[in-house]
């Protein structure tokens, strides 16, 4: 069973790639055309005599159905499974690329490429290295697999014949196991951070259903810390202290979102619009004018550390955003403040979402994206700008079918360059929907119009290393991490696959974060639906990844 499922998936993570067979020179040869397929070489750049691993599918379980030519000369066949061929590279010439070939039962495969190292080479890494020459689909809205990334490994990304990044991957590493099935929200949404002392990197998930009932409740034992930078983790029943952003004064501040409150124990003023999702969330909206709600609903509830002191201290900032309304969700009505905060010379910012405006002419439109500015250390928050939705329906099919929320999930980045990054969610219950980018030179007042650049992807995840390289994290389908190319908002690594995927299957709750390790480092954080335990049985995981990447 597990052979058939890895074959299935090795079959949908290859769609799009135009050649399965070819025939051979021997006209004689037959060429099955469906069932055999070369997807890579791991290494494809090895030193004569050693070991590599050809991937695909279609090669059988029999070596002696099987040869593989290095150019023109044979290779040893080790080992052959159905989807992998262990093979050890003949002598030859340092420094060459040759075509590799692969025979099953006489049917040739499509041909991939190797480089031999030479012996005179440093590696960067003692692990895999992929050669990846980009190979972008025209269509940018497609969903299609990008650069098979689930292992330890290196990656030279290749444009033009030149290369442009150097990713090196780390292992996947562990940090909790479910021990038995679990529905949709338990081992889910897992956030990453650093404690107080510095000592300490803790990763905490959900473990409550996926709605507005679970806001602002406690749980405890889905925490684990690691104390050597997530070599090893250990479960805990509350994370240490740590998280938030530090600000210039010292303070640490957060956002938290509270407990939502039974609309029947509210005094609402008249509803402005109902809107009525028809995706397959269905779920009912209305919407208030913010001005008029009772206060427990008005503002922002957040969380500080002073400057000196150790513990979280709740209190509430105030909005200052003319035509706000807010929402209630069915019998419910949530505080919903989310997005990213980053502290300038001239203030903080923040990009948040829901956020829904009156119209001088009256009406309501789905959600967009705001972005405030505090200039008294996060106690007051003044719009400074917004991104209005705005679908590209030639794109973006479902774009007007989304009635309540647009834009949803934003990552902003205030980049050291002086722009303003943000990436945007629409994927919904319509189905899988595109991401788009938009940037602002004059610190969120404005922004471009979003352009799609992705098929799918829910809550985008920003990091600006210091080196200046860029970093995206999404997921559904999978996970993924792209990175910014030639410093340009509209330019975007293909994806590095952090898990496999097939349509119509969920192998992970999509949902990443970030934690900068050093200038050129970052771990990652995400969930893994279908681990394998020891005993074969699948269980939900929160695993992390350390990836380094440089600029060539």
């Amino acid at each position: 069973m597990n052979t058939i499922l890895w074959n299935l998936l090795c079959m949908f993570v290859l769609l799009g790639v135009p050649s399965c067979a070819k025939k051979t020179e021997d006209p004689d040869v037959k060429v099955d055309e469906n069932g055999l397929f070369v997807k890579l070489i791991l290494p494809n750049v090895a030193e004569a005599g050693s070991t590599v691993q050809v991937q695909g599918r279609g090669f059988g379980d029999n070596p002696g159905n099987v040869q593989v030519k290095f150019g023109d000369v044979s290779a040893e066949v080790l080992e052959v499974r159905r989807d992998v061929i262990s093979v050890k590279v003949p002598s030859l010439t340092s420094g060459s690329t040759v075509d590799v070939h692969v025979y099953i039962g006489g049917v040739a495969a499509n041909t991939t490429k190797l480089r031999v190292r030479d012996k005179g080479e440093s590696a960067l890494a003692e692990k895999d290295t992929l050669e990846w020459i980009e190979n972008k689909s025209p269509n940018i809205a497609a969903i299609r697999a990008g650069i098979p990334a689930y292992d330890e490994q290196v990656v030279k990304y290749i444009r033009n014949g030149r290369q442009l990044l150097e990713v090196e991957l780390g292992k996947p590493v562990i940090v909790a196991v479910a021990d038995r099935e679990l529905p949709w929200g338990f081992f889910n949404f897992p956030g990453i951070r650093r404690s107080l002392s510095g000592q300490q990197i803790s990763v905490s998930w959900s473990m409550s259903h996926d709605n507005a009932e679970s806001y602002g409740q406690a749980v405890s034992g889905n925490s684990a810390v690691s104390s050597d930078e997530g070599e090893t983790w250990t479960r805990v029943e509350r994370a240490p202290t740590g998280g938030g952003i530090l600000l210039s004064n010292g303070d640490r501040i957060t956002v938290s979102t509270p407990a939502a409150i039974p609309v029947g124990d509210l005094d609402l003023p008249p509803v402005l619009a109902t809107f009525q999702d028809g995706s397959n969330y269905d779920r009912l909206f209305r919407i208030y004018e913010y001005d008029k709600l009772p206060l427990q609903v008005q503002g922002t509830y957040q969380h500080r550390i002073k400057s000196g002191t150790t513990a979280w201290v709740a209190e509430r900032g105030t909005l200052v955003h003319p035509n706000l309304a807010r929402y209630s969700d069915g019998n419910l009505f949530p505080v919903v403040w989310w997005g990213d905060m980053h502290e300038l010379s001239d203030g903080i910012y923040r990009g948040t979402y829901p956020t829904y405006e009156t119209k001088p002419g009256g009406g309501i439109d789905a959600s967009g994206v705001t972005f405030y500015k505090s200039t008294d250390l996060g106690l007051t928050w003044t719009k400074q700008g917004n991104i209005p939705y705005q679908p590209d329906l030639m794109l973006d099919p479902n774009g007007n079918k989304r009635k309540a929320f647009g834009w949803t999930e934003p990552a902003f980045a205030a980049l050291k360059n002086g722009t303003f990054l943000s990436v945007l969610r629409t994927q919904d219950g319509f189905g899988e929907s595109p991401m788009y980018v938009s940037t602002s030179t004059n610190k969120g007042v404005s922004w471009t119009k979003p352009k799609v650049f992705t098929g799918a992807g829910v809550l985008p995840k920003l990091l600006e290393l210091d080196n200046e390289i860029v970093a995206l994290a999404s997921g559904r389908p999978g996970v993924q991490l792209r990175f910014m190319l030639n410093n340009n908002a509209d330019d975007w690594s293909e994806p590095f696959e952090m898990l496999p995927w097939v349509p119509n299957e969920t192998f992970t709750c999509g949902y990443t974060g970030f934690l900068k390790v050093d200038d050129n480092s970052f771990l990652v954080v995400y969930s893994d639906f279908w681990h394998r335990t020891p005993e074969g049985e699948r269980r939900k995981a929160i695993k992390v990844r350390k990836v380094t990447v440089k600029r060539l």
